[in-house]
């Protein structure tokens, strides 16, 4: 066995491991204290700066690969994002309810370039439904800061089912599709 074919059979528990860290937070979300949505929003922050960080890197390491480009926009938005509202939260420069308006606007966008790069950007790839169900739960947890503001609905209760099922969603697929198949990709969480 290959080192490449031994790195892509263990990318499942690496998705599985994404799964359940999503789960995890979804469900702190729901059964926890009043403080959970700050902690989350931190964790929430985290994620997009690693996960843009790491799709900046590997945009810029294979930049002839289809969506590389996108990835590399959408990974700067990521890391510059998670980063400027981590610093912003930890000077307290931003109020909570503009830290939130905040991560709602760079989880749409986020969102949506990831969206962007399932459905058009994928080149002679074939179609993943991975990425499309993630970037849509994200858009959808982003639009849900911004409706909590203009209503009154429990943020708190509702991110935190986008977020288990999120993770459920990604604990299936890697356990089910990515373990039985070794040349899934990595990516496609």
């Amino acid at each position: 066995m290959s080192a490449t074919t031994a790195s892509n059979s263990n990318a499942w528990i690496w998705t599985v491991i994404k799964g359940i860290l999503a789960l995890g937070l979804g469900l702190f979300l729901l059964f926890s204290a009043a403080t959970a949505p700050v902690w989350i929003a931190y964790a929430l922050a985290i994620y997009m700066a690693a996960s843009g960080g790491m799709q900046t890197f590997s945009g810029l390491l294979k930049r002839d690969a289809v969506g590389s480009k996108t990835d590399r926009i959408r990974g700067l938005v990521g890391l510059l994002g998670g980063l400027a509202l981590l610093l912003l939260a930890y000077f307290n420069v931003l109020s909570l309810g503009a830290g939130y308006t905040l991560l709602a606007i760079l989880l749409i966008v986020f969102g949506g370039l990831g969206l962007f790069e399932a459905l058009f950007d994928r080149g002679a790839e074939r179609f993943r439904w991975m990425p499309l169900l993630v970037n849509l739960l994200l858009i959808g947890l982003g639009i849900m800061v911004f409706y909590s503001r203009i209503r009154e609905f429990d943020l708190r209760l509702w991110s935190g089912l986008v977020l288990a099922i999120i993770g459920l969603i990604i604990i299936v697929y890697g356990h089910l599709f990515q373990r039985t198949n070794p040349k899934a990709n990595a990516a496609d969480v």
